[in-house]
């Protein structure tokens, strides 16, 4: 197979500066110098991440699981478990990106217990 495949990245510039004010939490200071008590869930973003650069790798790649998972020292559950993130609705996902999902929403819960995947009940949950 020697077709040759595009890779389409998209980069997302968000401008912002943290700030520690005290012995508070950090905050989010926007462009206009307002505060924003949004923190972004570092775990989350970086599995979204993981998950579609998994999904290139795996769909662009000439390599099958069994193989990916050996390069990469993981197991195929675990691989398989990211992966299932892109299938996250594009709200959620942004949500995620930009700091403002469901505080109830973590990691832990997304890759153990099932979620629905029709995108409407999803993000009902």
């Amino acid at each position: 197979m020697n077709e040759d495949h595009e890779l389409l990245i998209q980069k997302v510039k968000i401008p912002f500066k943290i700030a520690k004010r005290g012995k508070h939490k950090p905050h989010i200071i926007k462009p206009n110098n307002s505060v924003d008590e949004k923190i972004m869930d570092d775990a989350l973003v970086q599995a979204l991440g993981k998950a579609k650069l998994w999904e290139n790798e795996l769909t662009v790649g000439d390599i099958n699981l069994e193989e990916f998972c050996r390069k990469k020292h993981l197991t195929q559950k675990y691989v398989l478990k990211v992966l299932r993130l892109n299938t996250l609705s594009p709200s959620i996902k942004e949500g995620i990106m930009n700091g403002t999902h469901s505080k109830r929403l973590v990691l832990k819960d997304l890759l153990q217990k099932p979620f629905p995947l029709v995108w409407g009940e999803m993000e009902e949950m």
